[in-house]
């Protein structure tokens, strides 16, 4: 594949597992043992299997840490994977995840068709559709994408979204509450890129200093980007095989699915 924009990959490694208990308390999600491989294994694998892809295009990678920061740096440094890189958030236990997403973003630089990959580093999903996720958002001219499964039963704990006229299927509205005629549910990765970049970091700045933006979700920033008038374009996932891992329920719900997610 000819060379082309370059992408990096920003996994959001910061928070406690506090649903986990003891093993939330002792482990970060990321490193969470599912049917024999870590979270973070799978999607390390995703990545790879996209450079091989991509030819090279994937800068670089960025996990943001706070919670048992030291493990996910071991976890690193025993990958061996050049431009892997690990960025402290200072305020993880204070401050939602929409701060850390912040930091990453302020390391990007503001220039070129430089786009960046979030990922929630909770998603057990299947590393090969994660890896179509990277290749797509390395080579689209869409300006921003975000992975929905259209195809799950919505519940009280799905970050829903709903779906705008026109084509490409384009993200409306997307949170927890509120949400009408919800189409489908946010699986935990996205890509940005150009003035859709830019916007999303401006409206992540508006959150700091704010007190009432202290336990905002990122995706507060996605939605109020959408109502704006960004176009993040509807990846659909294709199928249901991912878990976002919160507490026991769904860590067993997740090795369960193991094989179906190698």
């Amino acid at each position: 594949m000819s060379p082309g924009p370059e992408l990096r990959v920003v996994v959001l490694a910061a928070g406690k597992g506090s649903r986990l208990g003891t093993l939330g308390e002792e482990t970060p999600k990321w490193l969470l043992d599912v049917g024999g491989r870590t979270i973070a294994q799978r999607q390390l694998d995703a990545v790879e299997r996209a450079e091989l892809d991509l030819g090279g295009r994937i800068a670089g990678l960025t996990v943001v840490t706070g919670h048992a920061a030291g493990a996910i740096e071991d976890c690193l440094a025993a990958h061996h994977r050049a431009g892997a890189e690990a960025l402290h958030n200072p305020h993880y236990a204070e401050i939602n995840n929409w701060y850390s997403v912040l930091l990453a973003l302020r390391e990007v630089p503001g220039r070129g068709d430089q786009r960046v990959v979030i990922v929630n580093a909770d998603l057990c999903a299947d590393p090969d559709w994660m890896a179509r996720f990277v290749i797509q958002s390395a080579t689209t001219d869409r300006e921003a994408l975000i992975a929905v499964d259209l195809a799950r039963e919505l519940t009280d704990e799905s970050m829903k979204v709903s779906i705008g006229g026109g084509e490409p299927a384009a993200l409306a509205e997307i949170g927890k509450v509120g949400v009408e005629q919800a189409a489908g549910e946010y699986v935990g990765m996205l890509m940005a890129r150009g003035g859709a970049l830019d916007e999303f970091r401006a409206a992540l700045e508006g959150f700091v200093g704010r007190p009432e933006h202290v336990n905002e979700w990122y995706e507060r920033a996605v939605g109020l980007t959408a109502a704006a008038g960004t176009p993040w374009t509807i990846w659909e996932t294709p199928d249901s095989r991912w878990v976002e891992i919160d507490d026991d329920a769904d860590l067993e719900l997740a090795a369960a699915m193991s094989g179906a997610v190698a």
